[in-house]
């Protein structure tokens, strides 16, 4: 039970954005429907990785987006389907939904027709572009269109996308917040709620430093392999022994942690490094150094040596060291037993 019991939402989503929102919503308490078109259903559920189960009718993929939900199989362009889903209409508060904009007629879905059917109904509808939201528009599209491929990797080498569907988990949050507002909107008696969410505003909104780079400095950005253009040593790797530990210094206190932690302590009071835009003019130079310094370290021992500094850093971890414990606090289990993490990734208590 939770927050939003009392709210139930039809989700009419495929693929990630829409159903991650959905699956979110229902952890905190609302009942979710997903509807999915037979036989075949969400196009994740094909989305399997060379050796997964050919015969499993769902895959990890689809697992990850969707958790404790009713789903229910329906033809909505057949006449029975768009009967069924008109009174589901009348009987959810919530509809989230990424058809083709082509397709709203043909499911009686235009925005004015359904805010006039169903006054009460809260729609958050997904699209890929702003301008365009007839135009198919999957992850990496969005990625490179919104100028994140154009950062990511190293300039001698092709931009490269994230490896995750960033956009999509960005446009989820979106997708949430809005659901909020119309919540929020109606209780205060407000009709006829209509948001539309963009995977290309979603991931504009997130471009933050480095948009405000580009419009107030002029700053391109360029592929760096990760170095953070305000900040050094920021986003940069040492290379320890067993691992790598990745940096997050932001001020000369904690340089000089660093340093201190690292043995070489000269080099916080190196004139070519004592302020932060010195170590960003000269952090090639100053990498070196420290990773000549670190490369004896254990990774977990260094992470606790710079941490008790002062110092902001932290291990890289594959994968399997991040889920290595079968209790761990992010991940949940669905009806079937699968795992996938937690849509939410906050507590809340209530202090009365």
């Amino acid at each position: 039970m939770g927050p939003l019991e009392s709210v139930r939402v039809l989700e009419l989503a495929s693929v990630l954005a829409g159903p991650l929102a959905g699956t979110a919503l229902a952890e905190r308490g609302a009942k979710v429907t997903k509807v999915e078109h037979p036989p075949h259903g969400d196009v994740t559920r094909s989305w399997k990785m060379k050796n997964e189960d050919v015969e499993n009718p769902s895959s990890a993929y689809y697992e990850s987006a969707n958790g404790t939900k009713k789903v229910v199989w329906q033809d909505l362009a057949s006449t029975s389907g768009l009967t069924w889903m008109d009174e589901a209409l009348a009987s959810h508060d919530v509809l989230i939904e990424n058809f083709k904009w082509s397709d709203l007629t043909k499911f009686n879905l235009l925005p004015e027709d359904v805010a006039a059917r169903h006054p009460h109904l809260i729609r958050v509808r997904l699209v890929g572009f702003n301008e365009s939201p007839e135009r198919l528009a999957y992850d990496v599209v969005v990625q490179a269109e919104t100028g994140f491929m154009s950062m990511n990797g190293f300039n001698d080498r092709p931009p490269i996308r994230m490896p995750v569907a960033l956009m999509d988990v960005l446009a989820s949050h979106q997708i949430r917040m809005a659901v909020m507002e119309g919540l929020l909107a109606r209780a205060h008696g407000k009709t006829g709620f209509f948001a539309k969410v963009s995977l290309e505003g979603s991931g504009i909104t997130a471009l933050v430093n480095q948009a405000t780079n580009q419009l107030v400095n002029g700053q391109t950005p360029e592929r760096n392999g990760g170095q953070h253009p305000n900040i050094a040593p920021y986003g940069e790797v040492l290379e320890c022994a067993d691992g790598h530990v990745v940096l997050a210094i932001g001020n000369d206190r904690q340089f000089e942690g660093l340093c201190h932690v690292l043995g070489v302590p000269n080099l916080a009071t190196d004139e070519r490094y004592q302020s932060n835009q010195l170590r960003v003019m000269n952090r090639e130079v100053l990498m070196l150094k420290l990773n000549q310094a670190a490369r004896d370290w254990h990774k977990i021992m260094l992470e606790r040596a710079l941490r008790d500094a002062g110092a902001p850093a932290g291990v890289v971890r594959s994968l399997d060291e991040v889920f290595e414990k079968k209790d761990h606090k992010w991940t949940i289990q669905n009806s079937s037993g699968a795992s996938r993490p937690r849509a939410v990734a906050y507590h809340v208590d209530y202090f009365d």
